[in-house]
């Protein structure tokens, strides 16, 4: 007769965890020995993608929001239940979320950022000022460093906080170098509660804000609160 201890030592061994860890109790069932390995791996891989979810959520440094999907119209509700199979993400498109202050569009920015990553997307949540920080600081500060490496292995970012109030030449020009270079691998989730059109109206350096425009929303997704 099988050994069940042997058997555990044996898949800890092999890395199945599901038997090693006992989230399944081995026992006698009426199926095929070809069945039941069926079952034991489909559990195994189940609890593996659940773990990796689990790790991605983990670091997404996601704020904890509450999302009240009745709150919004029923045509946002429409659109936010499209956008939520994240086949903008695998067609390699954007997301922009305006709204005022108090409208829940930080709580619906993450609200689609937990649709990704249980779909496997790596996500990472900033505010544009941290995300300007983080790329100033990168060769001086650890903490900065990580961030940024961070950023380069991510599929999805939220950008919190987008040019709320104005910016400085200097730095629009680095954001708009930070978003080209992110954005041919990596998609954003803007949130802002200004219109691109008033973001030029504002804005000293038109022209480059034309460009980050053109570059990074002119085919995003629009989502208006």
């Amino acid at each position: 007769m099988a050994n069940r201890a042997k058997i555990c030592e044996m898949a800890k061994l092999l890395g199945i965890q599901v038997i090693a860890g006992k989230q399944i109790e081995l026992k006698e069932l009426e199926m095929s020995n070809l069945d039941y390995l069926q079952f034991i791996f489909e559990k195994e891989l189940e609890m593996r993608k659940q773990n990796s979810i689990n790790k991605i959520r983990k670091t997404a440094n996601l704020p904890n929001t509450i999302f009240k999907r009745e709150r919004l119209h029923e045509g946002i509700q429409y659109q936010v239940d499209k956008l939520a199979t994240c086949s903008w993400i695998e067609q390699s498109k954007n997301l922009l979320i305006i709204g005022e202050c108090g409208s829940g569009k930080t709580a619906l920015a993450i609200h689609s950022a937990e649709n990704a990553i249980c779909k496997g997307f790596k996500t990472f949540y900033l505010k544009l000022d941290e995300l300007l920080l983080v790329v100033k600081n990168k060769d001086t500060l650890k903490k900065a460093k990580a961030k940024f490496n961070k950023l380069r292995d991510i599929d999805l970012l939220v950008l919190d906080e987008f040019l709320y109030l104005g910016i400085d030449k200097d730095d629009l020009a680095l954001l708009y170098k930070i978003l080209m270079s992110i954005n041919e691998t990596t998609r954003v989730i803007f949130i802002s509660n200004r219109e691109p059109s008033d973001w030029i109206a504002t804005e000293e350096d038109k022209y480059t804000m034309q460009l980050l425009i053109q570059r990074a929303i002119s085919s995003a997704e629009v989502i208006k609160l």
